[in-house]
C-alpha cells in the first residue's frame, strides 16, 4: 500500500510487521524461520519476497497481495553517451553506476514516500493508485531528475541528465522563440580544475553570433530571451545587441572559443566558407560527409573514455585544396559543441592516474609525411552550436601537402569543418543597441530533447516541462522580478542575479533595413558570470561571495552579505533590486504540496 513495513530479524527467526497506515502497524500471524538476508522482488512481479537462512538452509518466503495493490520499480542509471543499442551500466564517473547513496521520492495523490537508493532497483508500493504522479531522484552529487506519470506495475529506467551548462539564449525567428546557443560560458565561478585548485576567470565578456534568419523583427523590436534552467546562479552585468551589416556573398563570423588567452573579440568578414576536399578520422574512416556542412550530422567516430568529457585521443585529418591561398588570411571554420567535464569530474581525474583534458591542437603534414604541431593554444568550443576560427595563414610550405590535423581527447562533436578567406579590407557596419526592454520574470523549465547521443541536448522554449523548484537552489538574494535595464547599462559590478527557473526578456528597437546589396546578422555582447551548484564547485552552496571584476580568482571565503565588498559598494541595489531571498526549502518540500510540481 506504499507505507513502509518493518522487518525484525535475529539469527534464528524473522518477524514482519505490516503498516496499514494511520499509525496502524500489526505483526503477521506467522514467524518466518531463519535470519532475513534480503527483501527483493525476486520474481519481477511486483511482490516483495524475503530470503532467509537457517543452519545453512536458504529459504524464500514469497509475497502475495490480498488486495489489488500496484507497484513501481525505479532503476537509477548514471548517464553515459553510448553509440550502441546495448544499455551501459558503467556510467560516466560523475557518480557511481546506480546512484547508490542518493534518494528517490514519489507522490501519488496525497501520499508521499522517500526511499534511499541502496541497490540497482528501488521498489515502491503504490496501493490502489493506478498511476505515479511524480517521481524525483536526487543523485549523490546533487543532480535532480523529475519523472512524471509513469505507468504502474512496471520497472522504469531513470537516467541521469544535464547538470550545468550556463544560461540559454533564445531568439524570435519569425514563428517562435528558438534556441540559439548557451551564453557567458567563458566565466564560470569556482570551477574546480583539480583536487586543490579552482579556475580563475580570464574574461567576463562574451560574444555570441545570431544569424539573420534566427532573429526576425516583431512589432518593431528584435526579441530575445535568456533563461536560467540548470543548477546555477547567473550574474549579468551588461548586455547590448550588435547589429552587423555586411555585403552579400560574405559571412560575418566571430570566434566562439574558450581558450587561454581568450580569442580576440572582433567580427570577421569572410568569403562564404567552403568544404574541405576530404576528411579522415583516426581510424582511417572517410568522414567527409559528416563535416562538409551544418546539417546535424556530427563527427562521433572517436572512442569515449571513462569520464564525462574525456575521450580517447582522437583526430581528424583534413585535406584542403591544392590552390588554397598562402598569401591571404585563411581560416578553418569549425562548428560544433562540447560535452564538458565538471568540477566533480575534474577532482576525480586529479586523484588517480587518469588522462586530463587536452584542448585542440592543430598540426600540419610535412613533405616527408610527418606531422608538426603549429598551434596548441586553440582551446575548444565554448558550449553548444559554437563556431571557432583557426588561423591557417603561412602554415603551408612549397611542395608540402595541404593537409592539417585537428586533435584532442575532449568530447567535441563537429557538425561542420570548412575553410574560408578573411576580407580585412571589407569593413562591416556595426551598431550597438541597448535594450529598450529588459524584464526579469519566471519561466520554468523547458522540455529537453536529444536526437542521438552525439547531438546536443536542446531546450524547447515553447514547451514547459516543469514549473516547480527543480534544483536545490543556491542560498542568497536574487533580483526581484520586473524592469532590470538599469543594472545592464554598463560593466560596473551592478548586475542582474538570476536563479534557476528565471528568464530575462529582452527587446531591442529595430533598425532600418541594411543598404542595398548588404545583409544583416547580429552579435549579442554581454558581460557576467555563472556559478553552478556542483558539490565540488567552490562556495557552491550560496550566491555569495559576490563576483567582481577586480577579483577574478573568486577565492575569498564568504562571511555575510553586509561584509561583501560588492554589497558595500552598491548596497542600494539590495534595497531596490536584489530583494528575492532564495533557499532550498521549497525544493525540499515540493512533493508535500499538491499541485506544486507541474
Amino acid at each position: 500500500n506504499g507505507a513502509p513495513d518493518i522487518i525484525v530479524t535475529d539469527g534464528e527467526s524473522t518477524q514482519v510487521f505490516l503498516n496499514y497506515g494511520k499509525s496502524k502497524i500489526e505483526a503477521l500471524p506467522i514467524v518466518l524461520t531463519g535470519k532475513a538476508l534480503a527483501v527483493t522482488d525476486s520474481r519481477s512481479n511486483g511482490h516483495m519476497d524475503i530470503l532467509t537462512t537457517n543452519k545453512g538452509k536458504v529459504s524464500w518466503f514469497l509475497g502475495k497481495n490480498k488486495q489489488d495493490y500496484h507497484w513501481q520499480v525505479v532503476q537509477p542509471r548514471a548517464s553515459r553517451y553510448v553509440r550502441s543499442t546495448d544499455f551501459n551500466t558503467t556510467g560516466n564517473k560523475r557518480i557511481n553506476s546506480f546512484g547508490v547513496g542518493g534518494e528517490i521520492e514519489y507522490r501519488n495523490g496525497p501520499a508521499v514516500c522517500k526511499m534511499p537508493i541502496r541497490s540497482s532497483s528501488v521498489h515502491f508500493g503504490t496501493g490502489l493508485n493506478k498511476s505515479t504522479d511524480f517521481i524525483r531522484l536526487v543523485w549523490p552529487n546533487g543532480l535532480v531528475n523529475a519523472e512524471f506519470e509513469h505507468k504502474i506495475d512496471t520497472a522504469t529506467i531513470a537516467q541521469q541528465r544535464l547538470l550545468g551548462s550556463c544560461p540559454w539564449l533564445f531568439a524570435w525567428n519569425g514563428k517562435s522563440m528558438e534556441f540559439v546557443t548557451d551564453y557567458i560560458w567563458r566565466s564560470p565561478l569556482g570551477l574546480r580544475i583539480n583536487e586543490q585548485s579552482s579556475a580563475g576567470v580570464m574574461t567576463t565578456e562574451d560574444w555570441v553570433r545570431i544569424r539573420g534568419d534566427q532573429l526576425v523583427p516583431k512589432d518593431g523590436f528584435y526579441n530575445l530571451a535568456i533563461t536560467a534552467e540548470l543548477w546555477e546562479t547567473h550574474f549579468f552585468d551588461h548586455l547590448n545587441l550588435m547589429v552587423v551589416d555586411h555585403p552579400k556573398n560574405t559571412e560575418a563570423l566571430i570566434d566562439e572559443r574558450f581558450s587561454f588567452p581568450p580569442p580576440k573579440f572582433r567580427v570577421y568578414v569572410t568569403d562564404p566558407p567552403r568544404p574541405v576536399v576530404k576528411a579522415v578520422d583516426n581510424n582511417g574512416k572517410d568522414v567527409t560527409d559528416l563535416i562538409k556542412q551544418r546539417d546535424g550530422k556530427y563527427l562521433d567516430t572517436f572512442q569515449l573514455g571513462d569520464y564525462q568529457g574525456i575521450a580517447k585521443d582522437h583526430y581528424v585529418d583534413l585535406d584542403l585544396p591544392a590552390d588554397i591561398p598562402t598569401n591571404k588570411p585563411t581560416y578553418l571554420v569549425a562548428n560544433g559543441w562540447i560535452h564538458p567535464t565538471d568540477s566533480s569530474v575534474n577532482v576525480a581525474i586529479s586523484q588517480g592516474q587518469h588522462a586530463h583534458a587536452k584542448p585542440l591542437v592543430l598540426s600540419v603534414q610535412n613533405s616527408t609525411g610527418s606531422w608538426s604541431v603549429v598551434n596548441d593554444k586553440i582551446g575548444f568550443p565554448s558550449g553548444k552550436n559554437k563556431t571557432i576560427m583557426i588561423p591557417l595563414t603561412g602554415l603551408f610550405k612549397p611542395g608540402a601537402p595541404r593537409r592539417v590535423r585537428l586533435s584532442s581527447n575532449m568530447e567535441i562533436y563537429w557538425d561542420s569543418i570548412e575553410w574560408t578567406i578573411d576580407q580585412p579590407s571589407t569593413k562591416p557596419t556595426l551598431t550597438h543597441i541597448a535594450p529598450a526592454v529588459a524584464n526579469l520574470q519566471y519561466h520554468g523549465f523547458s522540455q529537453m530533447s536529444q536526437e542521438k547521443p552525439s547531438s546536443p541536448e536542446l531546450p524547447d522554449y515553447n514547451n514547459i516541462a516543469f514549473v516547480g523548484p527543480r534544483w536545490r537552489d543556491l542560498i542568497g538574494f536574487c533580483t526581484r522580478f520586473g524592469d532590470v535595464r538599469e543594472l545592464l547599462e554598463k560593466v560596473d559590478d551592478r548586475y542582474v542575479i538570476m536563479n534557476a527557473g528565471d528568464e530575462m526578456i529582452l527587446k531591442f528597437k529595430e533598425l532600418p533595413a541594411p543598404s542595398s546589396g548588404w545583409i544583416r546578422d547580429f552579435v549579442l555582447v554581454g558581460d557576467g558570470w555563472e556559478k553552478d551548484g556542483n558539490y565540488n564547485t567552490t562556495f557552491s552552496k550560496t550566491v555569495l561571495p559576490l563576483p567582481s571584476h577586480n577579483n577574478p580568482n573568486y577565492s575569498t571565503k564568504p562571511t555575510s552579505l553586509e561584509n561583501d565588498p560588492v554589497y558595500k559598494r552598491h548596497a542600494k541595489d539590495w534595497e531596490n533590486f536584489h530583494t528575492r531571498y532564495i533557499t532550498p526549502a521549497d525544493f525540499r518540500n515540493l512533493l508535500r504540496y499538491p499541485g506544486a510540481t507541474k
